[in-house]
């Protein structure tokens, strides 16, 4: 399930302020649309979650430093012996939009944020898992469900703001059984056109559930891709690609 730290990026919000912390670690991209296409139109800024204080390798405290070789500041260890240097990354998203006869499976949020909310199964992707096995996973702790993970098939990629990348798949079970899990208050199969569009989640499920009922008689829909930014002045813009 995803948790609070990325909840402005998912439902929406105009302010940064879900990544901002005392200790938190600014910088400004200046990555424009001429220099990469259809992903960015300005500079954007971005607060980052707090880089560690202490080297997760030996214990030692760490600095705020550029490493030789590299371009971004990073949290190294001050122990000459380790060195070690730590590297944030953006965290992955897995998810599935699982139908059973023409009718998709939903899930209500039993946690914040968006407690009482919809959506389909998704979290965050576990060590030692391909994000289709993570997606299948997701799907059986909230609602129950079992599939085949090599027959899911990918349906949607969310880039967030470079702090989150979500990897939606659809697979089309072969039962209608299901069992809330700890997360989900509800489980329900749902027509299509009775999807509750104004009590989704997330922005990017209403993404996700849009696409997959536009391709759901399409045999291999094209993958669509999205980038959700912030701008400098703290609002959101939103491209395909």
């Amino acid at each position: 399930m995803i948790y609070r730290v990325a909840a402005s990026l998912l439902v929406g919000s105009s302010r940064v302020s879900a990544f901002q912390s005392s200790s938190s670690h600014n910088f400004i991209s200046n990555i424009s649309k001429s220099s990469l296409p259809n992903v960015y139109r300005r500079p954007i800024t971005i607060s980052l979650p707090a880089m560690p204080s202490f080297c997760e390798m030996c214990g030692s405290p760490t600095e705020i430093k550029i490493p030789d070789g590299d371009e971004r500041e990073r949290s190294v260890c001050t122990n000459i012996e380790c060195g070690h240097v730590t590297y944030q990354n953006p965290k992955i998203v897995v998810g599935a939009i699982c139908t059973y006869k023409d009718k998709v499976l939903l899930c209500q949020r039993n946690i914040e944020p968006c407690k009482g909310k919809w959506g389909y199964p998704q979290g965050f992707l576990e060590l030692k898992e391909t994000t289709r096995q993570g997606a299948a996973r997701e799907c059986y702790e909230e609602a129950g469900v079992k599939f085949d993970a090599s027959k899911a098939e990918l349906l949607a990629l969310y880039n967030l703001a470079g702090m989150q990348i979500q990897t939606i798949y659809r697979v089309e079970l072969e039962s209608d059984t299901f069992k809330a899990g700890y997360e989900s208050s509800d489980v329900k199969f749902v027509d299509w056109d009775d999807l509750p569009w104004d009590d989704l989640a997330f922005t990017t499920v209403e993404w996700g559930l849009a696409y997959a009922k536009e391709m759901r008689k399409v045999a291999t829909p094209a993958v669509q891709e999205r980038t959700k930014l912030i701008t400098e002045d703290g609002k959101w813009e939103v491209e395909e690609g």
